[in-house]
């Protein structure tokens, strides 16, 4: 027996398997969320960083993964800045920015990182408070990892941070005594010249106290990156390596001292520095400091600063070996003399009578100042 099918039966299976379809991709269409990303917060909102708390988690971002109607794997990122860059043209084009981990609604800070996120990176000034912006940006990606139609999505805060200033430890080469000088086994500051720019160049500020009584102390030089010992090559001059002691007469209290490992150097120029600035016509005799020996430290007592007014440290009554800072910003001392003749004038904040400190010890990047 045949059997004949009714041609609008399947007219009827057609319609239901068409009506499927648009289900099935109505159900799978991504849609922007109408409201954005919710619950993003700080877990501090007036965070005060310092070294007490560098190794410690001291800040986490957290939120709630944005609804697009579908499964995705969005990209998060947090973008931080200064308010001022957040608007007009170029807005948050200068933000820093760090990714989150796809399979993460949260981020968590070491004091030490995010310390080097705002002075470092943000060259937000130290031990000052500041308000920074803080976004959240999601973004979906296509399976190309290309950008998708879908315009990202963010959420912002803002908050209060105040960065410390963070003690870098550099290359450096240790001071080891000979003879009757007995100097420290482990690293310290008075006995170390330091490679700020991480290179075969150091500097640093050492004092021969002339233990053995004839005009010099023998010392060899220990490099932190290998462990070679560089000591006299066929001069007062000049270094080898495995050499023996340096040495030099006379021996003044303290000078600065410059190794360059690739021309196997060394130079010595004693110092006595002085403060330069308006306040005393930029005279590079005017104001003298005085070195205390057992602190290592330079000091000026009776100083007659003006606020908005600027000064310098300089050397030996020329400005050929100075010190300024690299950024009005942040504070941080620099050679600014001869050749390279660079570095901003130290600006002053308070006008009145102050002690000025001059801390040479701890090597070329970490020289440190003070004004009280």
């Amino acid at each position: 027996m045949k059997t004949l099918w009714n041609p609008f039966f399947y007219l009827i299976l057609f319609s239901i398997a068409l009506s499927a379809c648009k289900k099935e991709k109505s159900s799978n269409v991504m849609t922007i969320p109408a409201a954005g990303i919710k619950g993003f917060t700080a877990s501090s909102n007036n965070l005060s960083l310092s070294e007490a708390n560098a190794e410690k988690n001291v800040l986490t971002f957290s939120f709630t993964a944005p609804d697009y109607g579908v499964k995705v794997v969005p990209t998060y990122t947090l973008q931080f800045d200064l308010p001022a860059d957040t608007s007009g043209e170029n807005a948050w084009g200068k933000a820093v920015e760090v990714k989150i981990p796809a399979d993460s609604l949260r981020k968590t800070f070491k004091g030490a990182d995010f310390n080097a996120l705002l002075a470092v990176q943000l060259l937000l000034p130290v031990e000052v408070s500041s308000t920074i912006a803080v976004r959240l940006k999601s973004d979906v990606k296509q399976n190309s990892g290309l950008a998708s139609e879908v315009k990202p999505i963010y959420a912002s805060l803002t908050m209060l941070v105040k960065p410390y200033r963070s003690f870098v430890e550099y290359p450096a080469l240790l001071v080891k005594g000979g003879n009757s000088w007995r100097t420290p086994a482990e690293r310290t500051n008075g006995y170390l010249l330091t490679s700020a720019k991480f290179n075969d160049k150091y500097e640093g500020y050492l004092d021969l106290p002339n233990a053995d009584g004839w005009g010099g102390d023998a010392f060899t030089l220990i490099s932190t990156k290998d462990g070679k010992s560089y000591g006299w090559g066929t001069s007062a001059t000049t270094l080898s390596v495995g050499g023996g002691g340096l040495w030099l007469t006379p021996a003044p209290n303290q000078m600065k001292v410059n190794v360059d490992l690739d021309a196997m150097t060394i130079n010595y120029t004693p110092v006595h520095f002085f403060i330069s600035g308006d306040d005393n016509a930029w005279s590079t005799s005017a104001t003298p400091m005085v070195y205390n020996a057992n602190t290592r430290v330079w000091t000026a007592s009776n100083v007659s600063l003006t606020a908005g007014k600027n000064f310098a440290f300089t050397c030996n009554g020329s400005y050929d070996i100075s010190y300024k800072l690299d950024k009005a910003e942040n504070g941080v001392l620099m050679f600014a003399g001869a050749p390279t003749w660079g570095g901003v004038n130290i600006p002053v904040a308070k006008t009145g009578v102050f002690t000025v400190t001059l801390d040479m010890s701890a090597g070329d990047g970490n020289y440190t100042y003070s004004v009280k």
